[in-house]
Formats: C-alpha cells, structure tokens, sequence
C-alpha cells in the first residue's frame, strides 16, 4: 500500500487562477511536468531543475479555456493535444495549431470541455462541464488520431478525474457536481458498460492510479489529496495547504513522486491571504509509482 514521506513541498510558486490537467513528459532536453493554467490559456512545461518561480519554464498560449492536454507525437516532432472550449485540437510545441481533430457540439452556450486524459488504446478522451447551473447535461467524449468522435457517456454535470485500470478493462470517471467517482467495463472501441458508484464521499477533482492498482483522488474545497485501495477504501488523506486541489500526477525519477496541481479560483480575498501558496504546484515522495502516460500519435 502506498505511502508518502515528508510533507508537500512547491514545486512552481505559480500562483495558477486554475491549474490543472498535470502529465509526466520524460521526453525531450529535460523530463518535465506539463501543466495548463485553464483561466489564462497557457501551458507550462516545468522542468524539475528549473527553479520554482517557473521563470525557466517554457510557457506558450493559447486563446482560454485550456481545459485539459497531454503531450502529442507529431510529424517532425513533438506537440499537444488539447481541449478547448469546444473543440479538440493538435499543436506542435511552440502552440500553432495543426489541426483541429473535432468540435463539440455542446448542449448550449454555458458549457465547456474540462478534463481529459489518453486512453489505453491512444485515443484522447475529455468531457464537459456546465458552467452556469447543475443541470447534467455534459458529457465524456472520445476522439482518435484521425479526428473521428464518439459520445460515451452523457448525463455529467462536471467531468473531471479520468483513469484506467492496470489492464485497461476498466474506466474510472468523475461527476463532480455529485461528489462521485464512477467505474465501469471499457471495450475495445471505448465503450462504457455496467456503470456502477466507485467512490462517493465529496468533491473529487483529478485522479490518478499507481502500479498497485491504487488510487490518488485530488478534493476540491477540502485542500486534500486521498488514497483509495483498489476497491474505493480510503486509505487516507494528505493535507495540502491550499484549499482548492485540482489535479494528481505521477512524475520525477522512478515516477515516484506525486505532483498536486491548485487553483486561486472562487476564493475570497480573505482565503488568499489565509493560504498565499494557492494556484501552486506541489510534489510530495511516495514509495509507490505511477505509470507513463499514454501516448497520442498524430499521423503525419
């Protein structure tokens, strides 16, 4: 059973409206953290020797929401994939667009994509939020390399926290908006069958699994990220001192380290001031690990 040693730490004195969508690149000059500020529409690609004020970060923006991304494989080189707000596209690192994949047709204009992840078969799967009542009247969404678009499930009020099992036979869901985790069968094509409650105990956000088949569930106005055994028990609960705890990754040397993205969104001056550190980027060491991405291939 996994668990931590010492006390979060920042990693990026970011200072984030919302930061989100975490993912391990190991690729490149230097292994970085990727992560998207949604509210102001850009992408940060931190690297673990840079210093914590992000000033050697290579930052690139895009027109806001960035709601969700993950590192692409393109023609020439390396990108992204990323959700919009009503669309899904493909960019080369610098962020110029190379195509968009597919544009969600949204139930009406309150709307918007939010989280996303790759599943175990490549393709991008992200799902949408309302923004402006609790009507659940989003969606999760698949869509491969070649842009073609699959609903799979609807009903959502806020999608967020996305996972595989280890097999990859199983989906783990997220409605925030009911303060439920969800699981169920994941085919061949992406289909999602006998829908059951995996976890239900307050406002989950990010998710992420590790190599035992466990859980690290990311809680939103708690300030805490939980270990859940691979049945949904919670193990326990790391206090992160910030209230708002968006999104869970695993990264660094061994992908032993948990990295905790936050958000400054929906806080009071007064919050503010109680936790400064809001917006931030964490790490805490386990002595568990988590598995790589998987990846997005583009063809050229």
């Amino acid at each position: 059973m996994g668990s931590v040693l010492g006390v979060p730490e920042v990693f990026r004195d970011s200072r984030a409206i919302l930061g989100e969508s975490l993912v391990w690149d190991p690729d490149g000059v230097e292994p970085a953290m990727i992560w998207c500020d949604i509210s102001a529409g850009s992408i940060h690609r931190s690297g673990l020797g840079g210093p914590s004020d992000g000033s050697a970060d290579r930052v690139i923006t895009l027109p806001p929401p960035v709601a969700s991304l993950s590192p692409a494989e393109i023609a020439g080189g390396a990108g992204f994939v990323v959700s919009l707000e009503d669309r899904i596209i493909v960019t080369d690192a610098s962020g110029s667009l190379i195509r968009t994949l597919a544009i969600i047709e949204h139930a009406h204009s309150g709307l918007r994509l939010n989280e996303g992840k790759v599943d175990p078969a490549g393709r991008w799967v992200t799902g949408s939020m309302n923004v402006t009542g609790a009507d659940p009247v989003g969606a999760f969404y698949s869509v491969t390399r070649d842009g073609d678009l699959r609903l799979l499930r609807g009903g959502i009020g806020v999608a967020n926290g996305l996972e595989w099992s280890l097999d990859g036979r199983r989906i783990y869901f997220t409605d925030t908006s009911v303060g439920t985790i969800y699981t169920g069968t994941y085919g061949p094509e992406g289909e999602i069958r006998d829908v059951g409650t995996f976890i239900e105990d307050g406002p989950h956000d990010g998710l992420t699994i590790d190599t035992d088949g466990n859980f690290w569930g990311a809680m939103y106005g708690r300030g805490q990220v939980v270990h859940y055994d691979s049945t949904g028990r919670k193990m326990f609960a790391i206090e992160i001192p910030v209230p708002n705890v968006t999104s869970v990754a695993f990264g660094g040397p061994g992908l032993s380290t948990l990295y905790i993205a936050s958000a400054r969104e929906n806080l009071t001056e007064a919050q503010l001031e109680a936790y400064p550190l809001s917006g931030d980027v964490f790490r805490i060491q386990t002595n568990t690990r988590g598995r790589l991405p998987y990846p997005f291939i583009v063809r050229s």
